[in-house]
């Protein structure tokens, strides 16, 4: 049977303060700042100790005053999880790559058809002139000596 919520809070709010070396008068003191507002240190207290329940504005405030993301103070393996979102990040980069190839690949395309209709050396002349920057910022040249790209930001 999975634990619930508020047992995975209390537990790893415990752990997250002890590795963070913080007492539990600290923890409550930077709560209350942040809620601005009174935070008595045994209430920190019950709540690891499970014999409180948290409020959902005290875990939020807790989460900020530890430094961590509240879906850490949630899961019982964060590792595992982060590990996890990480890779599900990674494969949707190589997915939004690919797309990006693909349109890279259009756009060359295009601009060859393009010559060819006009007989335009440039057929990007032919390109409102901001369409144009914002290509030239994202696509490297047919015949530049790498294929990086440049930062548009740059």
């Amino acid at each position: 049977m999975n634990p619930l919520p508020g047992d995975l809070f209390a537990r790893r709010l415990r752990q997250e303060r002890e590795r963070l070396n913080i007492s539990q008068a600290e923890l409550a003191r930077r709560i209350a700042v942040i809620l601005g507002t009174n935070v008595d240190p045994s209430a920190v207290t019950r709540i690891e100790q499970q014999t409180r329940a948290v409020r959902l504005d005290e875990a939020v405030a807790a989460a900020e005053a530890l430094d961590i993301p509240l879906p850490l103070l949630l899961s019982d393996d964060p590792a595992a999880e982060n590990e996890a979102r990480l890779q599900q990040y990674l494969a949707e980069l190589a997915l939004a790559q690919r797309e990006w190839e693909k349109h890279r690949l259009e756009v060359q395309r295009l601009s060859r058809v393009i010559q060819t209709l006009t007989g335009d050396t440039d057929p990007q002349v032919l390109l409102d002139p901001r369409l144009r920057d914002a290509i030239d910022a994202r696509v490297p040249a047919e015949n530049s000596e790498d294929d990086e790209v440049t930062d548009p930001g740059a």
